[in-house]
């Protein structure tokens, strides 16, 4: 099971990729937060991004969301994937470092969308070249990615196509 965010769902949608999420998850959840910050009509993606949702269950944003959010400093469609993940120990998949840093002191297990990439490459749904072309698709279309780690992801990635 996993709960996605925003910033995970966005960027796979700009490439075409949010299969990789359905072949790797049995149970994908998310927001009604979430749902109503991708679903913004004339963005691009909207139309990939609201096919896909039609087969996610969508949650309504946790009662504590708000407060956790005010809490935490982080906006409250943040707080709500952070709740749901803690609620029934399932993985996050992001890709925002503040979110990410406020969900792992709440205990939960989080992914990068990078982390997705090699998951997918180790369990044989992508080649290793594939998963490299997708990493530079990902941060050519403007997903947020330090270059440090772009550069280790590749290198991972290498590895895994040896």
């Amino acid at each position: 099971m996993v709960v996605v965010d925003s910033s995970a769902l966005i960027p796979l949608a700009w490439v075409g990729r949010l299969d990789l999420i359905s072949t790797t998850f049995d149970d994908i959840r998310t927001t009604e937060e979430v749902r109503e910050e991708v679903l913004t009509e004339g963005k691009r993606g909207t139309a990939v991004l609201d096919e896909f949702l039609a087969d996610v269950a969508v949650h309504d944003t946790p009662a504590a969301a708000e407060d956790v959010a005010s809490m935490e400093g982080i906006a409250v469609a943040d707080a709500s994937v952070i709740l749901l993940a803690e609620a029934d120990e399932e993985i996050l998949l992001a890709n925002d470092k503040g979110l990410i840093e406020v969900a792992r002191s709440h205990g939960v297990e989080c992914w990068w969308v990078t982390t997705l990439l090699l998951s997918c490459t180790k369990d044989g749904q992508l080649t290793a070249d594939k998963a490299t072309d997708l990493l530079y698709d990902l941060v050519d279309e403007g997903m947020n990615l330090h270059p440090t780690v772009y550069a280790q992801v590749q290198k991972k990635l290498r590895e895994l196509g040896d």
